[in-house]
């Protein structure tokens, strides 16, 4: 059976990406790229060889969607796709509050469609490698954790607090955060965050430091800025680190990269390569699987409202300048 998906709004940095794996996945047809810029959606489609259809349309023509969307429309754009009982893959964060989060997940709970977050990270292969060792006892007992997941100010939307909810820490908290939570078992209980706007005159925050502490006491220290510059050849970052008692434990999700320099190119004398398996591929064949035996996709809507507690209890800190417990 031929599964047919996709692309609600091209908002997002990783819409024209997430087409361009869709258009090459094998049983898969991308249907069409909905948006209210008909324009850029019309740019989109075209690079993929695909339609530009209305959001209705586009709900009602396929099994998936792949939404794309500012953070503030997830929720109208969730319950239009669950009226035509479609199923979801939403990019991250799920909202801009805790309410609006866990209002979201349970609608999507209740009407029983298939429903997750794109949170790729779950999906890297030296992710995966080390929960292995981590759960075979490899690290002993969990120490203290830290993470880094920094790129570039993406603008747009994303430095709009009304419609992202935020800036970096909004943008960049999730991954990481999600991804520890997944390696270890262990929940983030308190949050003290520092946050500055140290790099573009911009409405929010590009630079955040959060200093966590989990469930079992570890430490866990997270550096989520746009400090990446606009002129570097790679994106940015996504790496864990844990420490624990019987040593180091460590994984680099885009550690698989080279970059190569060229006298003769225009403008582009540095550019790095990613050679490694694509987690972002990994991440739309489970959201295909899940949809074909109407099981959970990697990231479930419950993690993406524990993420989102994380984050509002970082942005609480700094109205309060002290470390905050996270409410779930």
């Amino acid at each position: 059976m031929t599964i047919r998906l996709g692309i609600c709004s091209t908002a997002h940095v990783n819409s024209g990406v997430y087409a361009s794996l869709i258009s090459q996945l094998q049983g898969v047809e991308l249907v069409g790229i909905s948006d209210e810029n008909r324009e850029r959606a019309r740019r989109q489609a075209n690079a993929v060889g695909t339609s530009v259809l209305s959001q209705h349309q586009l709900m009602g023509e396929t099994d998936g969607i792949v939404l794309c969307s500012p953070t503030s429309r997830h929720g109208e754009l969730i319950d239009l796709a669950l009226q035509y009982d479609v199923a979801i893959l939403c990019e991250k964060p799920l909202a801009t509050s805790v309410s609006d989060a866990a209002a979201i997940r349970d609608r999507c709970a209740e009407s029983d469609v298939v429903a997750g977050m794109a949170m790729p990270i779950r999906c890297s292969r030296p992710m995966r490698r080390l929960k292995e060792r981590y759960e075979v006892g490899e690290l002993g007992d969990l120490v203290a954790v830290s993470g880094i997941n920094r790129g570039r100010m993406p603008g747009g939307w994303f430095v709009n607090p009304d419609l992202a909810g935020g800036g970096a820490a909004a943008d960049h908290t999730d991954h990481i955060v999600d991804i520890v939570r997944w390696l270890t078992g262990e929940e983030v209980t308190e949050v003290y965050a520092e946050m500055d706007t140290r790099f573009y005159d911009i409405a929010v925050e590009d630079v955040n430091l959060l200093s966590m502490e989990l469930s079992n006491g570890a430490p866990f220290v997270l550096d989520g800025s746009w400090s990446t510059p606009q002129e570097s050849s790679f994106w940015g970052d996504a790496e864990v680190e844990l420490v624990g008692s019987n040593g180091t434990l460590s994984a680099d999700c885009f550690g698989q990269r080279y970059t190569s320099i060229c006298d003769t190119n225009h403008g582009n004398h540095n550019e790095t390569l990613y050679w490694g398996a694509d987690p972002n591929n990994e991440l739309l064949n489970d959201f295909v699987e899940a949809i074909r035996t109407g099981r959970e996709p990697v990231t479930p809507m419950d993690e993406a409202v524990k993420t989102t507690a994380v984050m509002e209890a970082a942005y609480e800190s700094i109205e309060r300048d002290e470390p905050v417990e996270v409410a779930y």
